[in-house]
């Protein structure tokens, strides 16, 4: 099981008082698959930076939103500067880094190494920097202590030992009360002792501190700020100078962790001190770390101000503080914009859309009709490629608007942002609207000369619109077979890249063709037998994918009872699969139908890794005469039965917006003849109608044994046909005849070493 932080709206750079209230969230368990990504949809692929650079490829409105401002300011000309890149891909990484925790347990080892040098103090192993509290419904975890706070403490008792000598009273009792402090990092609220009214005043301002730390650690926040006040009027204090800044913190930290009716007042006041901070000269020293919480202050106070504030600067060049900037405006978008986790968003305000990066951002990721119009209208206005993208990736050939935005599209420069985008879009309605033709010369212009500069995920979408324009067979292999753009194990839903340097068997994989989803699911349903037949001997495959699809063939025909092609086939496949080829040769020495298709069904019990069709992405890693130990074996019917989701909408609904993949909705291959289309249809049904590998199975060789009891190989292939429904993909008439196959095992076979095998038949 995986466990991630998310990162707080703002990390303070300052010693004691930052608060990072870090929710834990826990992602569904393993075991998680490979999956091969061939168009990345929450986050273009990587690295980011060509993205921040400009290369923003095909846009989808499924990315974050720190994306989409990065892709409105690039198409709209507004391009990043150096030092802006930096920011955004800092941004970026650390939203992406869930590796990469909010606290290091090893923040406290400065504190502890120089508590070490005072002797007489007790030991003290380690020190816990979070902090436990619980809410109604909800326990949360923050970190109450950050890196900075340890290490001003050690460097404090060093300078304090230089004066007062390692071995005195007066050090160990720093010590302790430091300890004290720092026990509130983690639970309860102990408080040290005043100092002894005739001690040293630079011992005493000491402990007024650690006095008020204390409280602040411990949730006693009026303690907490009475006590940094009255430091910051103690002329004499070593800490006079950044008691202003530690009052207007626990204001805030009050404001985030204390009683929800004083929260605006909290606000307030932190506001308050942190400008008079600002507006106080005296206090340079502390102005850059005022002003970081007096915008997350603002943020929280009056947010559509913010959000307005944070729309102008983004849009615009020259940001020095982008990376914040655009973390604090995406989080406020989340207030507003809902997505499937979303419980309490509010409703936009209308003034927040009277600005264009935000009315943009909100509009791409809007999938309703409204949204849809008002695209239109904003590019008919404005004239701007934003804009334009925007209008273009929600128009149908229906409206009247589509070929004024296809000829827009066409005047777009291949240099520019834009490009992918207009084009892949310009292309998709072509070919929607019936302008097939054009849509091909077109799509085969830009593959010939801009393939190289598209990146991979935005390559891929134009291969996927080729593909679907294939005028032959070859056409359709060529462009069924396409380069991931990258490997991600996906197990929170954020397409995270795989570390592959350690995988051999993956690392081989990388740059070579996979099926998408569409090439997949044409091969799987609509191509007929005879079709397959000519892709398994046209060789225009690669070694891999070749091999995928001539053993899908041949199991389909045997399956199907197409004895002609699989026998046909069955060379090939012994080529390409030499560990199945003793059973490939007894099926071809088969004599009748029926003991053909048995030794088929035999194989391919023998061979768990066999399956009528082709795999969408990610091959099987284990062998195909090989049991997988994530029961990818024996097929699942389900896979030739997929539903597509659909969505409705009403005009005035927020309907998020789906993303642009390989459409798997596709229509039969057009240079299909009208006979090769209905028996595509009719093999496909047929297959579908068998149920799952292990119950189809398991029904086949009962009723072989039932006619054929003396045949040798009846036991082994009963006690695989039980095996097939723990190990495979079953359905609810599994366990029927697991439990029938089973007991013809026994009963007619009971000595037999095989059967001995098979102690248990399994349910489900």
């Amino acid at each position: 099981m995986l466990m991630r932080t998310l990162r707080p709206l703002f990390v303070s750079a300052m010693v004691l008082l930052s608060v990072l209230l870090a929710t834990q969230n826990v992602p569904a368990c393993g075991p998680f698959s490979l999956n091969a990504v061939f168009t990345f949809v929450v986050h273009p692929e990587f690295p980011l930076e060509k993205f921040a650079n400009g290369e923003v490829g095909v846009i989808q409105p499924t990315f974050a939103r720190s994306y989409l401002v990065a892709a409105y300011r690039n198409i709209n000309n507004a391009r990043f500067s150096e030092g802006e890149q930096k920011q955004l891909v800092a941004l970026w990484n650390e939203r992406l880094d869930s590796s990469s925790p909010d606290f290091d347990d090893s923040w406290p080892k400065s504190w502890l190494e120089a508590r070490q040098t005072v002797p007489g103090v007790a030991a003290l192993s380690g020190i816990s920097t979070s902090r436990n509290r619980e809410k109604p419904n909800e326990y949360e975890t923050y970190v109450n202590c950050q890196k900075d706070a340890f290490e001003t403490a050690a460097a404090t008792l060093k300078q304090r030992i230089i004066k007062f000598g390692a071995d005195s009273d007066v050090i160990r009792d720093w010590v302790v009360a430091q300890d004290a402090v720092f026990a509130n990092c983690s639970e309860g609220s102990r408080i040290p002792a005043a100092a002894p009214a005739g001690a040293d005043a630079v011992i005493r301002a000491d402990r007024a501190y650690q006095i008020a730390a204390a409280n602040f650690y411990g949730g006693n926040f009026d303690a907490a700020q009475q006590a940094f006040a009255a430091i910051g009027r103690d002329s004499s204090s070593p800490w006079r100078q950044m008691a202003p800044y530690l009052s207007a913190r626990t204001y805030l930290r009050k404001a985030s962790l204390g009683p929800a009716e004083s929260r605006t007042e909290s606000l307030t006041k932190a506001e308050e001190g942190l400008q008079k901070i600002l507006n106080d000269r005296s206090q340079a020293a502390n102005h850059a770390a005022a002003a970081r919480p007096l915008n997350l202050v603002r943020l929280r106070l009056r947010p559509e101000t913010r959000l307005h504030e944070l729309a102008m600067k983004l849009a615009h060049k020259d940001d020095e503080s982008l990376k914040q900037d655009l973390w604090d405006y995406t989080a406020l978008l989340d207030n507003y914009i809902p997505d499937e986790d979303s419980t309490d968003t509010k409703p936009m305000p209308e003034s927040a859309l009277q600005d264009d990066l935000t009315d943009w951002v909100v509009t791409i990721q809007d999938g309703s009709e409204k949204a849809a119009a008002h695209a239109f209208d904003r590019w008919r206005s404005t004239s701007s490629p934003a804009w334009l993208i925007a209008a273009l990736m929600k128009a149908t050939p229906s409206r009247s608007e589509a070929g004024s935005l296809i000829a827009a599209a066409d005047k777009i420069l291949p240099t520019s942002p834009a490009y992918p985008s207009a084009m892949f879009h310009a292309l998709r309605l072509t070919t929607e609207s019936g302008n097939t033709a054009g849509a091909r010369a077109k799509l085969d212009e830009i593959l010939t000369r801009n393939r190289s500069h598209l990146p991979a995920s935005s390559l891929n979408l134009f291969l996927s619109l080729r593909f679907r324009l294939a005028n032959n067979l070859s056409e359709l292999l060529k462009y069924a077979q396409r380069v991931p753009a990258g490997f991600s194990w996906d197990e929170d839903g954020r397409e995270l890249p795989a570390d592959l340097s350690e995988d051999s068997d993956m690392k081989g994989r990388i740059g070579k063709s996979l099926f998408d989803a569409d090439g997949a699911k044409v091969l799987n349903q609509k191509l007929p037998l005879s079709v397959l037949q000519q892709a398994v001997e046209s060789n225009s495959l690669p070694a891999e994918l070749q091999r995928d699809l001539a053993q899908a063939t041949w199991l389909r025909a045997v399956i199907l009872d197409d004895q002609r092609r699989a026998t046909e086939i069955a060379p090939t496949v012994k080529r390409l699969i030499p560990a199945i080829a003793p059973q490939i040769d007894a099926y071809l020495a088969a004599q009748e139908p029926d003991a053909m298709k048995f030794a088929g069904l035999f194989t391919w019990l023998k061979a768990p890794g066999l399956q009528p069709i082709v795999t969408a992405g990610t091959p099987r890693r284990t062998g195909l005469d090989q049991q997988d130990q994530f029961r990818d074996n024996w097929w699942c019917a389900a896979a030739l039965t997929p539903g597509e989701p659909t969505t409705t909408t009403t005009p005035s609904d927020f309907v998020a917006a789906p993303a642009f993949t390989a459409k798997t909705d596709v229509s039969s291959p057009a240079f299909l003849t009208a006979a090769e289309k209905a028996a595509a249809k009719t093999e496909a049904a047929r297959l579908a109608a068998l149920g799952s590998g292990p119950t189809y199975l398991a029904k086949q060789v009962v009723g072989w044994v039932e006619k054929h009891p003396t045949d040798p190989r009846n036991p082994e292939a009963l006690h695989l046909a039980v095996k097939t429904t723990r190990y495979g993909c079953t359905d609810k008439e599994s366990g029927r005849w697991s439990k029938a196959a089973y007991d013809v095992l026994h009963k007619r076979y009971p000595t037999n070493p095989w059967t001995k095998k098979t102690p248990y038949w399994f349910k489900d």
